[in-house]
């Protein structure tokens, strides 16, 4: 039924930027809400860090190798810390998730650590449930750093596990073989009593089925509380990018075989006790995974730190350096097309709660192309709702796109 497969939330919030203009607002129209008392009482907290110590070979994100003392990093996200905790608008909220992502977050060092998780701690209302997470890669998460997280309440870690597989880590540019991965992972489980979470890349070049079944099935035997799951995503300025242009070799995207590997994790999974959180998010019952969902929902997020992105109310702003950030306002129409792509994210969506983003004039056609992806066994209809099927997951974030594009398609007919 389409023509690409789109692997994640973010390509969908490409094509929605891409299909409907950016109204850019100036720092004054975000600087007048935070003067103002917030109409919901929760939201969450982002910190980016633009740094790590060793750059994986598939990897295009924010980030650069660390070359430097991380000192004035810190210093800069305290201040940051500060500077927004003055404000009546945050001071009002009640934070129920942060998330420390990147790069990696912890390349700072422990002293540095207990700095910013203390002066964050101080200048923000943190309910006592909040969900704290923070990315990490195994090498440089040292029991000291573990423990100071803990200890500022950090309940969540999610590790950039991507493969066990000796070759696949060395395709990837991995640390660790197979061996100390496992070692180190029950390590941190006997010290830390907090989620843990890992990342896993399925489709790397030449995986095989038993490669793909042997990653899901050590994260059911070590106890991992939830996993995220994508296919390889080959970025062009990644390492593999160019190793592939220098080579002049070429990646044979094949669906069939990226969706086989896609079913056998899944199946896998699903078999163990494991449950579809989001699209590509499985937990075994212990992860709820708040974060996801302030973002699918479209809820509060302050963004803190360079290469950070978030949402106040109706405004998305990104933090391009330092000195300056991009504002820009959703009207309520592009609000509704966000909320509706964030819920097309969940295993099961209500057609009620579809109905009230789109509209009653736009839903039938949404409802038309529902029933189409029913005939492909996508999906399945219950008395009020819908659910993906196992293919249907794997064409989920195309089901987005394909939605959302009928979304805007039929207002601007309308108009």
């Amino acid at each position: 039924m389409f023509k690409t497969r789109y692997k994640s939330h973010h390509n969908v919030k490409n094509i929605i930027s891409k299909l409907m203009s950016n109204k850019v607002v100036t720092p004054l129209a975000f600087n007048k809400i935070m003067k103002e008392s917030p109409k919901v009482k929760e939201g969450g907290i982002y910190v980016h860090t633009p740094y790590c110590d060793n750059i994986c070979s598939f990897c295009n994100m924010n980030r650069k190798k660390l070359d430097t003392n991380l000192d004035r990093y810190v210093e800069y996200l305290c201040k940051e810390f500060e500077k927004y905790g003055s404000k009546k608008y945050v001071q009002e909220k009640n934070i129920n998730t942060i998330f420390f992502g990147g790069g990696t977050p912890t390349v700072y060092s422990a002293t540095q650590l207990e700095k910013l998780l203390s002066t964050l701690r101080k200048n923000f209302r943190i309910v006592e449930n909040c969900e704290f997470t923070f990315e990490t890669t195994l090498h440089n998460l040292t029991l000291e750093k573990l423990s100071v997280m803990e200890k500022y309440g950090v309940n969540r870690i999610s590790i950039g596990i991507q493969t066990f597989s000796d070759r696949g880590r060395k395709l990837l540019n991995r640390t660790y073989d197979q061996k100390e991965v496992i070692r180190r992972i029950k390590e941190i489980k006997e010290h830390y009593s907090g989620i843990i979470c890992i990342d896993i890349i399925y489709n790397y070049l030449d995986e095989t089925i038993e490669e793909v079944t042997q990653d899901a099935q050590f994260a059911i035997d070590l106890g991992i509380d939830s996993i995220s799951f994508y296919s390889l995503m080959i970025h062009k300025g990644s390492k593999i990018s160019k190793d592939l242009e220098n080579k002049k070799l070429f990646f044979d995207y094949q669906i069939l075989r990226d969706k086989e590997l896609h079913n056998k994790f899944l199946e896998v999974t699903l078999n163990n006790g494991f449950k579809l959180l989001e699209l590509t998010k499985l937990s075994n019952g212990r992860d709820t995974y708040g974060y996801i969902q302030n973002i699918n929902n479209c809820m509060d997020l302050f963004a803190i730190g360079v290469g950070a992105g978030g949402r106040v109310g109706n405004i998305e702003y990104y933090n391009m350096n330092k000195l300056i950030s991009f504002y820009a306002h959703d009207n309520d129409f592009k609000y509704r097309v966000k909320k509706l792509s964030g819920l097309l994210q969940f295993p099961e969506i209500k057609l009620t709660d579809i109905r009230k983003l789109t509209g009653d004039t736009i839903y039938p056609e949404i409802l038309n192309l529902l029933q189409e992806y029913e005939k492909a066994r996508l999906i399945e209809f219950f008395v009020d709702s819908f659910r993906y099927t196992a293919d249907g997951i794997f064409w989920g974030n195309s089901i987005d796109a394909d939605i959302v594009t009928k979304m805007i398609q039929c207002q601007k007919e309308e108009n």
